[in-house]
């Protein structure tokens, strides 16, 4: 019921000490006094739970005040803060009373020096609380606040609802004595009897009020009543505009209502340009039937030009040769399309059958954030260390991420992508990083702008960085940050996509496999096929690639480095998934509903795994892979359904049909996800007859290569979680894929069983799968605690070998090397230098002339 109104010409002098606030409480003009004589306690600081009906009362006087005058004159705003400061009272008193009563406050609350007179001060506030009554926020808010009784109040005194007047200890009085006539007003006379009979109470600071009336020779300053919204200047602007905007839509309405709708409306007419198309008209056919009948593969690759990495684009046109001499038997029958930041839009608009290179992520895989696709990504065939590069001095306070001192002065430019912004945001504030293109960053690097520069190695070799890094100018961080996988990426979701990325992927896994068996570029074959009249058409030979292009060792030599690195007598880690990304989606349907193969398989109750034991290798149920493949068909069960583990029904089984999916199950384990070169059927993919099967992930990599009997040093047949093949619906193959993901994310990160918590939830899927990457590690812990306990149960035949995880942050190299013990044929070890244990180091260009 009260409201403070707008004060002007203050006609008395007001001590500071004491401030005033004018309020109009009904008709009755009263002058509201804050004493203040003791220590200021901030309601936030000190207020506990609960608290009197006082306490509320000056509360909601406070706040109403403050609200009547937001938006007000400055002075009548200062008035709003002055009432305000109602509201720490009762607080810091109610604090005072919890601490005597045994109870406290976060931050201990200001004791009273007099605990008696500060109980009795704080009367007004309310009966003592009890056992039997509620705390202030579990009782119910009154409907009307009661005055005070009128005896408790001085001569002429009026109750203010929401101030506390009924303690006659400390008022007014105590500094406005009497009026100009040196008449004592009858509240000042209470006020000074009740301070002369011991009654004042120092240390707190109280409300009183007495009636304007009954001291009529009291200054007072003059009230001007504030005038309705509308009578204001503002109001009668916001008035006006909303006139004219309405005239405005009437003139608008009448032009439309006034048509005549006999007159004839203008067509437009339709014309036709032999120009082309911008983007090209989507073909509902199988990619792999429009490339044929175009004769040419459209590459997307990063404008070499653009990005500084000469080498790394030849390169990645080396590998657009290979995917061309594979489908069309020709190796220059290739477009090689400049992309940018918009390469998953063009290839999304089918402006290209494949990006040549990008960094490999489950958010591009899943929800690639530019387009709200998903696209399919091969294996990687090149793993690219993001590094410093940099002033030596400054490449030491970025590694260690000192910003203070010597290091005051850092300045980093990075390569502006989501991975390396992800990355380095979270080193580093953003007021000491910059993000651009390469050559942007190069050059600021250069000028001096920036004292460090961050980009992966596949954008530094064939710079002009390089020959600094050489001469000594600069610098290289001996760690990695992070490793960028790079793989080459095709579309999904379209008739024949699998098919295309099967023939696009079996090119580069063909070149891979020739550098370890020993097959290479081979001119006269290549001839021999470009004088084929049928090439181009019917089966597709993956020894073509090879032929024409070469093998994977000798593209990386011509294109990026003659470097070897190797460890000839041991094993490397080859276990490999790609960096997670962003995992969050508001909109991401939940594959469970959505996927028809998902909805069967929960309608069903469980999942059915077959798990095929390989007789050649004499596998068993106690063999290592077999026991490794178990445990990830547990984990996808668990996965699907909401961590149960008994939710899957296992099969293991010797016979297998390649040409055939299994009815029988949703998932098999233990196949090969690859192509061999061992002669036809199976060096060729015939596009009549395309694979029922679709690899999700590998999980077990054999220690040695068989091949037509004959035993290969190096990685040996990948072992793979595989389903049936579905353009319309990949959803389980994708789960799948997490589920092989989250484990090796796991390991590398530190996260085991025991810390399954830490892991991050996952809404790429859709919510009813956000969990799973918790569950997965819950149930079965991180890539190594897999193997190791797959080890434990196993009958010993088979050791770890090439299944250890590999890192994210590790030693790097300055150069670009090919890694010879992944293929078993590095070269003997007195051509190299030894450059650590066990580890040699070659450049081919130095080897004698096998003909001399």
């Amino acid at each position: 019921q009260t409201k403070l109104t707008r004060v002007n010409n203050i006609t008395a002098p007001m001590p500071s000490a004491s401030p005033f606030v004018v309020a109009r409480a009904r008709k009755a003009f009263c002058i509201v006094r804050m004493e203040e004589t003791g220590p200021t306690v901030d309601r936030e600081e000190a207020a506990p739970h609960g608290g009197g009906v006082g306490e509320f009362r000056e509360s909601s006087l406070a706040l109403g005040a403050a609200d009547t005058y937001e938006g007000e004159t400055a002075d009548a705003y200062a008035v709003a803060a002055q009432a305000a400061k109602l509201r720490r009272f009762a607080t810091s008193a109610a604090d005072d009373r919890a601490g005597s009563d045994g109870g406290s406050s976060d931050d201990g609350g200001v004791k009273p020096p007099d605990v008696a007179s500060a109980a009795s001060s704080l009367s007004s506030l309310g009966p003592e609380p009890t056992s039997d009554t509620p705390p202030l926020h579990d009782r119910p808010e009154p409907s009307y606040l009661l005055p005070p009784p009128a005896s408790s109040l001085g001569v002429g005194a009026h109750a203010i609802a929401g101030i506390n007047a009924t303690d006659p200890r400390t008022s007014a009085a105590a500094d406005i004595n009497t009026d100009p006539a040196g008449v004592t007003s009858p509240a000042a006379a209470a006020w000074a009897t009740a301070d002369a009979t011991g009654g004042g109470d120092e240390g707190f600071r109280e409300v009183h009020a007495y009636p304007v009336e009954d001291t009529p020779d009291l200054p007072v300053a003059q009230v001007e009543e504030m005038k309705p919204w509308l009578r204001r200047r503002e109001g009668k602007l916001a008035a006006l505009a909303v006139g004219l905007l309405l005239a405005a839509l009437a003139v608008i309405l009448g032009v439309f209502l006034t048509m005549d709708p006999s007159e004839p409306v203008p067509v437009v007419e339709e014309m036709t340009s032999d120009a082309p198309t911008v983007s090209p008209t989507l073909d509902p056919r199988p990619l792999l039937t429009v490339v044929r009948e175009r004769g040419s593969v459209r590459c997307g690759v990063e404008d070499t030009v653009a990005t500084g990495a000469v080498q790394f684009g030849k390169f990645a046109a080396d590998l657009c040769r290979s995917v061309a001499a594979a489908v069309l038997g020709d190796p220059n029958a290739t477009q090689l399309v400049p992309v940018g930041k918009d390469r998953y839009q063009v290839l999304n608009d089918h402006g290209v059958d494949l990006l040549t290179g990008d960094a490999w992520t489950v958010e591009k895989a899943m929800r690639e954030p530019t387009t709200g696709s998903a696209f399919i990504f091969g294996y990687p065939y090149y793993f690219a260390a993001v590094v410093y590069v940099g002033v030596p001095n400054y490449i030491r306070c970025a590694v260690s991420e000192k910003r203070y001192d010597d290091c005051g002065g850092l300045a980093i430019c990075a390569v502006d992508s989501v991975e390396l912004k992800d990355l380095m945001t979270s080193f580093f504030p953003k007021s000491f990083l910059q993000f651009d293109a390469f050559p942007v960053i190069e050059a600021a690097l250069h000028n001096g702008t920036c004292n460090v520069l961050v980009s992966d190695v596949s954008q530094i070799y064939g710079s002009e960085l390089q020959a600094d890094l050489n001469n000594g100018t600069y610098v290289m961080s001996d760690f990695r940050l992070s490793l960028n996988r790079i793989s080459m990426v095709t579309r999904t979701g379209n008739a024949g996509d699998q098919e295309w990325f099967d023939v696009v992927d079996g090119a580069r896994y063909a070149m891979w496999r020739a550098t370890q068996i020993g097959l290479g570029l081979d001119p006269a074959a290549c001839q021999k096929t470009l004088e084929d009249p049928r090439r181009g058409s019917g089966p597709i030979s993956f020894l073509d690639p090879v032929n024409c292009v070469g093998n994977y060792a000798e593209i990386f030599g011509r294109s990026l480095s003659t470097k070897i690195l190797g460890t000839p007598k041991a094993y490397t880690q080859a276990i490999d998934a790609p960096n997670l990304g962003s995992l969050r989606c508001r909109d991401c349907e939940n594959v469970l509903l959505s996927s028809p193969t998902l909805r069967e398989i929960v309608d069903r109750g469980s999942l059915r795994c077959g798990i095929y034991m390989d007789q050649e290798r004499n596998y068993t149920k106690t063999s290592l892979p077999v026991l490794v493949a178990e445990t990830y068909c547990t984990a996808v069960a668990v996965a699907i359904f909401q961590g149960d583990p008994g939710a899957v029904n296992i099969t293991h089984f010797t016979e297998i049909d390649a040409s055939v999916f299994p009815d029988d199950f949703d998932v098999v384990a233990g196949v090969s996800g690859t192509i061999s070169l061992d002669g036809p059927p199976n060096l060729s993919y015939d596009p009549e007859e395309p694979s029922p099967w679709w690899r999700a992930t590998v999980y077990f990599l054999e220690d040695k290569y068989y091949l037509d009997g004959v035993e290969y040093n190096g990685i040996g047949k990948d072992l793979v979680l595989a389903t049936k093949s579905d353009d319309e619906d990949d959803s389980l193959a994708r789960l799948v894929l997490m589920v092989y993901i989250a484990t090796v994310h796991a390991q590398r990160i530190g996260i085991g069983r025991s810390t399954s918590h830490e892991m991050p939830l996952f809404h790429l899927l859709g919510d009813g799968l956000s969990f799973m990457l918790k569950d997965v590690v819950a149930l079965v812990g991180n890539y190594d605690e897999v193997l190791a306990e797959s080890l434990r149960a196993s009958d010993g035949q088979i050791e770890k070998g090439w299944n250890g995880v590999v890192q994210n942050f590790a030693l790097t190299t300055r150069a670009p090397m090919l890694r010879c013990s992944l293929y078993g044929n590095c070269p003997p070890e007195v051509l190299g230098r030894e450059v650590g244990p066990g580890i040699y180091m070659w450049d081919s260009s130095e080897f004698p002339d096998e003909s001399e």
